[in-house]
This record gives C-alpha cells, structure tokens and sequence, in this order.
C-alpha cells in the first residue's frame, strides 16, 4: 500500500490533479492529450454534419441556375454590325427622293434630317432596321418617320417612310388607265386611277382572281396609294418594260433646257438598251420632242416656186418625205421657224403648211403671196 502511495506521489498524470476536498482526483483544462479530446469531437461533429447534408440536401433542393456567358459584340464576333432579322428591301417609289443625315445621330426625334444625297427612282434600298424612326426636316421643322437604310454603295442613311415600297417587286402599269380597287374584286373598285407609265411595287404572293395588291407614287395626282388592287392584266413585271420606264420618268422630270445633256442620255438609254420595250414609242416621241426645231405661229399664204418641192415631216431635209408640191401651188403656212437654215447654198426659215399635205417646206422654194 504504500508502495502504492509512494507511486503516486512520484509519478504525475497530466490533466489530473489532487482534489482539495476530499483527496480525490479531479480533470483540469490543462494543456495535454486530455484536454484536446473536447476540440476533436467538435470536429467530428462538424464533419458528420456536412456529410449529411451533402447526401440529403439534394433531395429536398434544385440546383441553381448558372448565369449564361455574356454575348459577344456584333461587330466584333462578326465582323460588322448584324442587320435585324426582321429587316427587308425596298424600292425608291419616285424621282426626286433624297438621302437624308441625322445631325446628331442620337435617334431622338429632334435630330436633324438634312438632305445629303439624291435617290434615283427604282434604287432598292436594304432596310437597316424594320421599323421608322423620327426626326425633325431641317428644311421646314417638321417631324417625320424615316427608315434608315442602306444603299448598294454602302452608304447609310434616311429616306421618308411614304416614299419606299417595302417586300414588293417592281411593275409597271402599261394600260392607259388602270383602275384601283380595294379588295380583289370587280365591286369594289374605286374613284382612284393609276396612269400608263407609273411605277408601282406589287405584292404577287397576294395575286387572286385577276388581282393583285400594290403600293404606288401617282406623278400625275402627286399621291401615294398603298394596300389597294390592281387588275394583273394592266400591269407589266418585264424587266425592259420596268428598266426603260424608270429611265423615261426620270427624263421626263429633268428641264429640257438647263439638263439637256443628262436627259437626252438618259431617252437614248431607253431606247437603246430596251428597244422592244412597251415605252419604246413614248421614248422616241419625247427624243423627238426634244430636238424638235423651236417654232412660232403665223399665216401666211405663198406661191411655189419651182417643181417638186419637197414637203417633210419635220424641219430637216433628212426628215420623212411626206408629198411633193407643184409649180405656182399656192399654199398656207401656219408655223415657221424662228431660226434660218441653209440649204443647198440658200438660206431662210422652214414653214409648216396643212394643205395639200400636212408638214415643213422650206422658205427658199416659196414666195409670199400677199
């Protein structure tokens, strides 16, 4: 027993001590393997816990959604700007459209649109976006939709929403006058009449019965006609007929004076390109309007001078030979040229006479009778 004692005395436990009350042993927090197994069962726990929640948490939750990669720019995933997919073409509906700027280009009403380039008549047009915008005319103040479009050049720029035919194909209308009706039947037709040489954009996917839905520029009204019908049988979808029409419309609007260059250009483009064109008489007609010999109105009555005397269709001796006068035929003339001409050596005006044949004699064979 004592032995025992001595043992204990001599040799120490760590994390026990001798009990002040009763001699007994009692634990104390110091520091020793003892005292560490507090802290790793609370790790155990701890771990436990996780463990569980790791297989049963997905039972009761969803997974959350990962949040999706940003998108790449147009411009630079692509190369250039992507054009909306609900964008089309249109065509230019009349002469004398302009391409218009935005100063500034915020896309607020109050930008100022300012005529930048002329349209021609029949220029299709990609439509950057599907729907118009606003923007105030700098020429009057006003506000307008435009839709911003691109030419084939690459320019980009406005043009006034009423004045393009958006999804449609070119026409034209070739009957003398072409009714408009407002559903593609013979009842409904209205007070509204497209002239021959008008340039339309038509919808053939809507052809019923005859029919077919279009939008128009009326130059003669000055009007624009849209989602009214018109008779297939009055309208011509040729290309000549299309092309050499939209040339003599653009003739026809030009000054015969001060862009007689340009217009006559344009009349032997017509003519010469598209020669069995529907038009083909209305362009001759205007090129020979245009080199017509100015003329004044007079009467006056002469003798014929001479046998043979040619009369012409025109004012020039390599116009169509229409008849040929006699020796002291007496004649009348109604018109005769403002300018002189020399012929064969002689010199002086032309006269139109309408008896016995109707056309130009030259003064030079003639003697007033007066």
């Amino acid at each position: 027993m004592s032995q025992r004692r001595s043992f204990l005395k001599t040799r120490k436990v760590p994390g026990l001590t001798a009990g002040k009350a009763a001699g007994g042993l009692s634990f104390s927090p110091a520091a020793g393997p003892l005292s560490r197994k507090p802290k790793l069962r609370e790790r155990l726990c701890a771990l436990t816990l996780l463990l569980i929640g790791a297989v049963f948490l997905p039972l009761g939750c969803s997974k959350a959604p990962e949040r999706p990669a940003e998108p790449a720019d147009a411009e630079t995933a692509a190369g250039e700007p992507e054009t909306p997919a609900a964008a089309a073409a249109g065509y230019a509906m009349r002469v004398g459209m302009w391409l218009y700027t935005a100063d500034p280009d915020t896309g607020a009403q109050t930008d100022l649109a300012k005529a930048a380039q002329a349209i021609p008549l029949g220029e299709r047009l990609e439509l950057v976006a599907p729907e118009p915008r606003q923007a105030t005319n700098a020429y009057d103040n006003k506000v307008y939709d435009y839709y911003v479009v691109r030419r084939d050049t690459g320019t980009t720029g406005m043009v006034f929403a009423n004045q393009i035919t958006r999804g449609s194909v070119l026409a034209a209308v070739s009957d003398e006058k072409a009714n408009l009706y407002r559903s593609p039947r013979n009842i409904d037709v209205t007070d509204y009449i497209l002239p021959r040489k008008t340039v339309l954009g038509a919808f053939p996917e809507t052809e019923k019965d005859g029919f077919v839905q279009i939008e128009a520029y009326d130059p003669v009204s000055q009007t624009y006609r849209r989602n009214l019908f018109i008779k297939t049988a009055s309208i011509s979808y040729r290309d000549q007929d299309v092309q050499s029409l939209i040339l003599l419309q653009t003739a026809e609007a030009l000054d015969a004076d001060k862009e007689q260059n340009r217009r006559e250009a344009l009349l032997n483009s017509a003519l010469d390109d598209y020669p069995d064109s529907n038009f083909a008489d209305e362009v001759r007609a205007l090129i020979a309007a245009d080199t017509a010999v100015p003329a004044r109105e007079t009467d006056a009555s002469f003798w014929v001078t001479d046998d043979n005397v040619n009369v012409r269709k025109s004012p020039d001796v390599s116009s169509e030979l229409l008849a040929q006068l006699s020796y002291a035929a007496e004649v009348r003339a109604v018109e005769e040229t403002v300018e002189e001409f020399n012929v064969d050596g002689r010199t002086a005006r032309w006269y139109h006479i309408e008896q016995p044949a109707d056309g130009w004699v030259f003064g030079a064979w003639l003697e007033s009778a007066q």
